[in-house]
């Protein structure tokens, strides 16, 4: 299917639906109890698929910041209005965030940062850059962030320990956390903590790179090539880089950003072809109708996954129905299969019902 240069800036791309929805999907699966191998986060170092589903979700909030400011003239347009915007989606996200929260722990003991307080920060500073910065400024802070945060590491000593040190909760990185209020995720330092902020920054920006590809391009099969050519360099440069800076999720390392987001590019690129250029859509469905709705699907299976772990006659529903399996004789890895599937499913519902009724959860 050809698509026109006029198509090509007037349609809702279908991709980008289906990738969000994509990563919430992944969210949910990762976020469930006794998943395995490639569905697992790393325990410190190294990528699993686990661990590129927070970053592609960050890539495509700096991809819908692009999209959304593509008829933003720095030159003419108002800025007032578009910050008030700003501030206002950043503190309902992080707010958001702190009630979901609210679902692990008693109020005096809530986690203040997390997923969607991350999530908030990022498209707060992504979205404000995007306003005031010209795109050679906003590639030249994202070297800078990326260099400095290294640098960070590798020069400057926490108490007791010694500058560099990247063992798992003793770095720099981890010992700032402990000035954090309220509970910390991992006891005395935390995945989304203060300073990894910084550098999830450049995870957006690299999505608002990725979102001018498509604004700028003529059609669809240069926005492909784009995003891919774009994808492929970001990240082998994280990947060279590699060899001197591992691939940590939990501090957010440098090179986790340039690995993860240059995946990105090239998955977005994939399914634009899929979906946007070849017009299929076998497959697409649930991350599609999941997609319209993210912030609410994310929310929703928070809200299911604590409701299974509430605690009756000594036994969660979860643990229940692994002891179920176990007694039949399954497998522990065919339970927690069956266990996610029909937690995704259940998530499935009140969304896909959300999505027949065209009620948008909209921030």
């Amino acid at each position: 299917m050809k698509t026109t240069p006029v198509e090509t800036k007037k349609q809702r791309l279908f991709a980008l639906d289906v990738f969000r929805g994509f990563t919430i999907v992944g969210m949910i699966v990762v976020n469930s109890p006794g998943t395995f191998g490639q569905l697992s986060h790393a325990y410190w170092e190294g990528i699993t698929l686990a661990d590129l589903v927070f970053p592609f979700f960050l890539f495509i909030v700096g991809v819908a910041i692009a999209l959304g400011l593509k008829n933003f003239d720095p030159q003419t347009s108002d800025r007032r209005p578009l910050i008030q915007k700003i501030i206002k989606r950043t503190v309902i996200l992080f707010v958001l965030g702190l009630f979901v929260n609210l679902l692990y722990t008693e109020f005096s003991a809530v986690r203040v940062l997390g997923v969607l307080q991350r999530i908030a920060l990022v498209y707060g500073a992504c979205a404000l850059m995007a306003l005031y910065l010209t795109p050679r400024q906003l590639i030249y802070s994202s070297v800078f962030i990326l260099v400095s945060y290294w640098l960070f590491i590798l020069f400057v000593p926490a108490p007791g320990l010694a500058a560099g040190t990247l063992l798992r909760g003793e770095n720099i990185i981890n010992w700032f956390d402990q000035f954090l209020p309220g509970m910390l995720w991992r006891g005395t330092w935390d995945p989304e903590g203060i300073l990894s902020n910084y550098p999830a920054v450049v995870s957006g920006l690299l999505g608002i790179f990725a979102g001018r590809i498509i604004v700028r391009k003529d059609d669809l099969t240069s926005v492909v090539m784009g995003l891919f050519v774009f994808g492929f360099l970001t990240f082998a440069a994280g990947y060279c880089w590699g060899f001197f800076f591992p691939f940590i999720k939990q501090i957010w390392t440098s090179t986790y950003v340039l690995v993860s987001g240059g995946l990105a590019a090239m998955t977005l690129a994939t399914l634009l072809w899929y979906t946007d250029i070849k017009g299929a859509r076998t497959g697409t469905y649930v991350c599609m109708v999941f997609g319209t709705n993210a912030i609410a699907a994310y929310v929703l299976h928070v809200a299911l996954e604590k409701l299974f772990d509430l605690e009756l006659q000594g036994q969660s529903v979860h643990a229940r129905f692994m002891a179920f399996g176990e007694s039949l004789g399954v497998h522990a890895v065919i339970s927690t299969t069956i266990w996610v599937t029909l937690f995704v499913a259940l998530c499935f519902v009140p969304i896909l019902y959300m999505f027949r009724h065209k009620l948008f959860w909209k921030i």
